[in-house]
């Protein structure tokens, strides 16, 4: 058995900021130039540095990997022509990951290495990641998962599959980092935390700085290069002795008995790390953590907040005064790059040629940097250069001086002094300047670690203010909350129900009437702490609703057709219509439907037929059958409800408006609704904006109070938001921090989706190391970033931008086909049959047709309910039947959708930049919001056909009104920032659009604001609105 070492966190040339040359070739080449033994592979998760892997690698009998061919190395390494170079190295499954998520009110930024055992692990756990997010822009992957949800999903890949974390000390991107880190492991691992087993130190700390926090003495603490180039392989490595296979590295760094042992590491100096002092590199200031203290984190020369070091955040979690080094861990060694030393004695850049004329004869004669450094006799090295022996020999007494870095700039650590490097250059050889016996770095970690501490945020409690108060209080009568954006409308909906509740009311006759599923949600989920009582309040959309009544009433629920389907039925009904005019009939048929209007046309009777023929009904027919059941009845003594409460009221249709008025009966006693006629923006399918008209010609006596107080946006929003309705009276913001408000003008609309990705790297201060050193410093999380478009067209620009810039972000996706009832019905059949799914799901045919496949059933099962031929065609159906055939097998397809649901739960926590439609946005809220595409035509929307020049714009009628309110939804969407922009050429439906800014800007308060127009070279050409 032998010694070996190991750098096990690498990068390939699919990350950022890394050597383009970098191969596995180069890698191996390297590595035996510098003495390491196994290299990680890096970056497995990057499908194109995957493939380059299986075909450069093959696995040897020890779990690793090696060159398939190994000959003629030194052909890799400029400088090393006829020199031999074997090859030594093995490689180890590899590769980093970033998460970037929000956790306890604050952003996260946390690197992880992943080590997987063998190539069929590593493509499961990719195939798992990249329904998470993209891993092909990176070849560390950019995600907003949770790094406790990555690490499940790293344990449940294979037994030996382990997380460590990366560079744990690190400002902007680690576990414990000052910027975006924890207090401890256990608040970002949480029940998983036991699965931790080694730390990686990272090179701006070392394990004596580690052993100064009794937190860590349990954990292994290893040491990498995080190497971008094969150069700077070994930095810093892991020892080991013994065999040199997977298990036993595995084994070894978990504590667990094992032939191979884990010896210790070699380190960088710390104060060489970038990050290891406190700092501001603009003004070049670098200080200690006892005068940033003093200063309270500000930099002494512009008063902008310093980048605290990795020393400064030890000390401040650390218990201990000076190092313990816990009993059973091994030691360290610190070295100085061979290329540094040389550097030094000749007076150039360690990556000069004059160095590399040095440094390979070196490695030629005597072997590996590695070797040369550690344990060649000196007075061999003495025959070669007596100034080179002199430097190493220091090295090994720890002989050397020391000056820290910070804020992204590298630290310097010499072996000679400055006046020693200077004589060097007059031809002298030693000018005998003493060096001192102790470490030269200014403080030690044991010397600092008195009185740092960290501060705890105040919490913030929730009062109802007087407006929401009276809101709250309001009588029985019809009530009706006109509350602008942000002024606290579900928690004012909340108080309502809890003073019915406090009052005696019957919880089971309280009803809550939202306009989407996701707001129904949410109410149910606020209702929960309210015990028993806030359980049997009933909150559900009015379809839902409706769909509960229909059930009740006749004994058995409709068959209800999908959108889809019923656009699909009125197409068969309607054989001799097409094209436009089919799409023209359905829209205006739909619209009159939800206006209460009586329909005669010829088109709807034959689609109300053919719905009668087969026993089925729409959204619309449900909530027509409900008030039709209620005008019937005496309301007022047979009505299931004593209040209804009515969310987003202004959103409601005629009808709509028509069946919740019905359910409080005549006099309106029990109506409590809540809205904001300024945020209506579904005209298109009969919304009634004149809300509180409406209401007050039913109910005169009702009652009107009007919420003011904005908490979600800064005063500049609202001032802003306020120029689409100069008229209404405006909104007062309860936070006093700064808002602020970009307009930008791109030539084109690639520049200007471009000029949103860079602002969005500073918003949450980059996505990378070398984007934190180049000044993006923000505090937002992804998630909390939203781009909200007017169309759906608009969105795929902006996604593949920022996909490619590393930004994690996502766009809504349509429901999935297994969450279909009917499938979820078939699914369920066939999971019992194969003993996969508990309970007994109910036949919809005998098994033996079932096993054949799902057109087998759609053959045998026909119009049986609650199937029909609509179904059968339907894209829920179609899919089941392709995923199928794709799978094979019913298990094959049943296992395939577990890991979807699995997959689900992980990207409903994972945090992305959100892209989205105006309206999809609606009840949303975010730190920053962009709103691109501000262009005349596209807001005010005028048809794809007028855009293209295709027909006249007949079949678009354009509501200018209602899209002022759109544009006034999309600004108040947003806590902080607007970043508003516009282009003058954009590729749209096929042709390439050329447009003026939109008619909405002109509203806006921001006259004295420079403009000109963008260039295509310059890159970003911004003004900030004068209302700042």
């Amino acid at each position: 058995m032998s010694t070996f070492l190991a750098d096990l966190h690498i990068h390939s040339r699919f990350s950022r900021a890394t050597s383009k040359n970098l191969t596995f070739r180069n890698l191996a080449a390297w590595a035996s130039v510098k003495g390491l033994d196994v290299v990680g592979t890096g970056d497995f998760t990057h499908p194109g540095w995957l493939a380059m892997l299986e075909d450069e690698l093959e696995p040897d009998e020890s779990g690793l990997f090696r060159l398939r061919e190994e000959g003629d190395l030194h052909q890799e390494i400029p400088g090393m022509e006829g020199m031999e170079l074997p090859c030594r190295t093995r490689f180890l499954l590899s590769s980093e990951i970033s998460s970037i998520y929000k956790r306890g009110g604050k952003v996260r930024k946390v690197h992880n290495l992943v080590y997987m055992p063998h190539l069929d692990a590593v493509k499961t756990f990719n195939a798992k990641l990249a329904q998470v997010g993209n891993i092909a822009s990176d070849g560390r992957p950019i995600l907003g998962l949770d790094s406790r949800n990555l690490l499940e999903m790293v344990l449940e890949t294979h037994p030996q599959a382990y997380l460590i974390p990366a560079h744990i000390w690190t400002p902007w991107f680690s576990v414990f980092g000052s910027k975006s880190g924890f207090n401890s492991l256990e608040a970002c691992f949480g029940d998983l935390t036991s699965e931790i087993f080694a730390l990686e130190t990272g090179l701006s700390s070392d394990p004596d700085m580690n052993w100064l926090w009794s937190d860590l003495d349990q954990y292994t603490l290893v040491s990498n290069s995080d190497a971008h180039s094969g150069a700077n392989l070994g930095r810093e490595a892991n020892i080991f002795h013994g065999p040199r296979d997977y298990t036993g590295i595995f084994r070894a760094l978990k504590g667990q008995l094992s032939a191979t042992e884990f010896r210790g590491t070699v380190e960088f100096y710390p104060e060489e790390g970038k990050y290891h002092l406190d700092g501001h590199r603009k003004c070049q200031v670098v200080i200690d953590p006892r005068e940033t203290r003093y200063n309270h984190a500000l930099c002494p020369v512009c008063g902008k907040p310093l980048t605290v070091g990795v020393l400064n955040r030890v000390l401040e979690l650390a218990d201990r005064t000076t190092p313990v080094q816990p009993p059973d861990h091994p030691g360290f060694t610190s070295l100085v790059p061979l290329p540094e030393i040389i550097s030094e004695i000749v007076g150039t850049g360690p990556k000069t040629k004059k160095v590399a004329r040095m440094y390979l004869p070196l490695i030629a004669e005597f072997g590996t940097e590695m070797q040369i450094l550690r344990s060649v006799p000196l007075e061999d090295l003495r025959r070669h250069s007596s100034l080179l022996a002199e430097g190493i020999a220091r090295l090994r007494k720890d002989q050397v001086i020391r000056q820290g870095g910070f804020d992204g700039q590298y630290g310097v650590v010499s072996v000679f002094s400055p006046q020693e490097r200077a004589s060097f250059k007059r031809g002298k050889t030693l000018p005998g300047v003493p060096l001192p016996s102790e470490k030269q770095a200014g403080n030690t970690p044991s010397s600092l670690a008195q009185g740092v501490s960290s501060q705890t945020e105040p919490r913030v409690v929730y009062q109802p203010n007087p407006d929401q108060q009276r809101a709250i209080d309001a009588d029985p009568g019809p009530v009706l909350v006109l509350a602008g954006p942000g002024t606290g409308k579900t928690q004012t909906l909340m108080g309502r129900i809890e003073r019915l509740l406090e009052q005696g009311e019957d919880p089971q006759r309280i009803v809550v009437v939202t306009f989407t599923r996701r707001a129904a949600q949410e109410i149910r989920e606020r209702l929960r702490p309210l015990g028993e009582a806030g359980n049997q309040v009933r909150a559900d959309t009015l379809h839902a609703l409706a769909f509960a009544f229909w059930a009740r009433k006749l004994g058995t629920p409709p068959v209800l057709l999908s959108e889809e389907g019923a656009k699909s039925l009125f197409a068969t009904a309607n054989p001799g219509l097409s094209g436009q005019m089919l799409k023209q009939t359905w829209e205006t048929m739909n619209r009159d439907r939800e206006l209460g209007k009586v329909i005669s046309s010829k088109a709807y009777l034959a689609y109300a037929d053919q719905k009668s023929v087969w026993n089925l009904v729409d959204y619309t027919d449900l909530l027509a059958f409900w008030l039709e059941q209620l005008q019937e009845e005496d309301v007022s003594s047979k009505s299931a409800f004593s209040h209804v409460l009515v969310d987003e009221v202004q959103d409601l249709s005629p009808l709509q408006m028509a069946l919740v008025t019905a359910l409080a009966g005549h006099g309106g006693e029990g109506f409590f609704a809540i809205g904001d006629p300024y945020q209506s923006i579904y005209g298109f399918r009969g919304a009634m904006p004149d809300v509180q008209g409406h209401l007050q010609s039913l109910w005169p006596q009702i009652q009107a109070v009007s919420l003011d107080t904005n908490y979600r946006s800064t005063q500049q929003i609202l001032d802003l938001a306020k120029g689409i309705f100069p008229h209404a009276s405006g909104l007062m913001a309860k936070r006093k921090d700064e808002g602020r408000a970009l307009l930008f003008r791109g030539a084109t609309a690639a520049q200007e989706a471009a000029w949103m990705g860079g602002k969005i790297l500073s918003l949450i201060g980059g996505t990378a190391h070398w984007q934190a050193d180049s000044g993006h410093q923000g505090g937002i999380g992804p998630g909390d970033i939203a781009v909200l478009v007017r169309l759906k067209a608009l969105i795929p620009l902006y996604k593949k931008t920022f996909e490619k810039m590393g930004i994690p972000c996502a766009v809504p996706e349509t429901e999935a086909f297994f969450k279909d009832p009917r499938v979820a019905k078939i699914l369920a059949q066939a999971g019992g049959v194969l003993g996969i799914m508990g309970g007994e799901a109910e036949a919809i045919c005998p098994d033996d047709i079932l096993t054949r496949g799902p057109e087998h059933i759609a053959r045998h099962v026909g119009d049986t309910p609650p199937f029909d031929r609509i179904f059968w065609a339907s894209t829920p159906f179609t899919t089941l039947v392709t995923r199928y055939k794709e799978h094979g097998s019913w298990a094959g397809l049943l296992n395939a959708i577990s890991l979807e649901n699995e997959m689900e739960q992980i990207r409903a926590v994972s945090q992305k930049v959100q892209i989205m439609t105006m309206h999809g946005a609606k009840g949303l809220e975010f730190e920053a919001v962009f709103l691109p595409a501000l262009e005349e035509g596209l807001l005010p929307f005028v048809g794809a056909g007028m855009l293209t020049g295709k027909i006249g714009g007949q079949e678009h009628r354009t509501d200018v009104d209602e899209e002022r309110r759109l544009f006034y939804v999309g600004l108040t969407r947003a806590k902080q920032r607007v970043y508003l922009s516009y282009s003058k050429e954009r590729r749209i439906f096929g042709h390439t659009l050329h447009a003026n800014a939109s008619r909405f800007l002109k509203d806006l308060p921001v006259e004295g604001m420079s403009r000109r127009s963008a260039k295509a070279h310059i890159k970003v050409q911004e003004k900030q609105l004068s209302i700042f």
